[in-house]
Formats: C-alpha cells, structure tokens, sequence
C-alpha cells in the first residue's frame, strides 16, 4: 500500500499532533499543607493520600479550611499520579476513581475541567491560608473568579458544606497498597 493511499481522519491526526507539544512540569504542593519539607522518608503519595483519606473519610460542615487542603492535595495526586514513573503499576479502577474524583470536586466548587493543576492547587491552599487568617483580602486574591467560577464567597459556601465527592475513596483505598511489583514478561 502507498502512503499516498493512507487516510488519518483529521480528529486523530490532531489528537497525535496534540501529545507532541510541550509538557508541563507535574505540579507541586504549597509549603503548609500535608508534606512538610524534609520530613517526608515515605513517598509523597502515600502521605498525601493518608491526608486527604482522613478529609473525605468523615468530612466536617463548617469547616471550609479543611475542605480546601484536602481538596487541594486530591488536585495534585490525580494529577501526580498518573504520570509518576513509580506509580504506573497502580489500580487502574483507582486511576479512574482518582480522575473522577477531581472531575466531582472541580465541579462542585465551579473549576473549569481544562484548568492546569497548579493554579488550581495554588488557589485552594492559599484559601486555605486565608480562611484560617480570616484575611477576606487574601481569599478574593487566591479564588480568581476566572478559575473559581462561583467566586470567593460561592466557593467558600460550597467547601463549607463539604462538597460531594463519591469517588475520592475508591480512588485512595485503591491506590493504599502502593504501587503494585511490575509483572515479569513471559
């Protein structure tokens, strides 16, 4: 066959195209939420997951700091995880779990779906930061309405309620094991 005779419909052509650009750097969490420099001897992963696992194991009303770390570090695993070299044995029900977890959450508290990760985890922990400062300056700075589309206020509302997140457990019970021992090749 030729490869003049070669038809790629237009929509995979784009998607390959797509893969080729340039990659973002995985994101990175904020000093003050979960990992704590230096202190960390286990894989960031694990911890963070232990965090946000206690957050959405039982999560309080009225407690929007709280809501807002736990969903900040739910952020930085789904998009963590996926692409970690150590971590592409995982649960691939988890994996899913995990990105619908972050499609729930972004949803609830009015993020765009096409959001890059790091503003997004940026404008959580600093939320975080000013809800517990009680700083109404800081909050209207770290919740841009171009990426918190319900506001500060609304999205202040919407962690204190705390925001319905079904799929966060599956995904962390499924990813507590650890990453999985590669499967030699027969």
């Amino acid at each position: 066959m030729h490869l003049r005779h070669l038809r790629v419909p237009a929509g995979l052509l784009i998607l390959g195209l797509a893969g080729c650009g340039p990659v973002e750097p995985p994101p990175t969490l904020p000093p003050g939420l979960s990992l704590q420099p230096g202190l960390v001897t286990r894989d960031p992963v694990v911890v963070i997951g232990q965090s946000v696992s206690e957050f959405f194991r039982a999560p309080q009303p009225g407690q929007p700091e709280a809501a807002a770390r736990a969903i900040a570090e739910l952020e930085w695993m789904a998009a963590v995880v996926p692409s970690n070299p150590r971590w592409q044995t995982a649960n691939a029900t988890a994996l899913t779990a995990l990105a619908q977890a972050r499609f729930e959450a972004r949803r609830a508290l009015g993020i765009p779906q096409r959001a890059p990760a790091q503003p997004v985890i940026n404008g959580l922990a600093s939320a975080a930061f000013a809800i517990t400062d009680s700083n109404p300056a800081e909050l209207a700075r770290a919740l841009p309405q171009s990426l918190f589309t319900l506001g500060p206020e609304g999205t202040v509302a919407a962690l204190s309620a705390p925001p319905a997140v079904p799929s966060a457990m599956l995904a962390l019970a499924g990813l507590a094991p650890g990453p999985q021992p590669r499967q030699p090749r027969r």
